[in-house]
């Protein structure tokens, strides 16, 4: 391998530990929430989150791919509400 990928796999690396401690930050916000809703799924809020999220993608061409990313995270975040993990 050259130095070349090793340098930008090990920026990938760092990031991908930062996605993974801010996921888990916001799955622990969003737990509690289950107490303060009526039902688990909200699709008017959902469609806000996937479309702050794309927002915040920049270029147009990340948007859908971060709206597919979201549209887990929102589907994770609502079995974690469920299950009261």
């Amino acid at each position: 391998m050259t130095n070349r990928l090793l340098e930008i796999r090990g920026k990938i690396d760092t990031l991908d530990r930062r996605i993974g401690r801010l996921l888990a930050r916001r799955f622990a916000l969003a737990m509690p929430l289950r107490l303060l809703k009526n039902k688990v799924s909200d699709p008017a809020r959902e469609k806000q989150v996937l479309a702050n999220a794309a927002a915040g993608a920049g270029k147009p061409a990340f948007r859908g791919a971060v709206r597919a990313v979201f549209t887990e995270v929102i589907r994770q975040s609502k079995k974690l509400q469920a299950c009261g993990q």
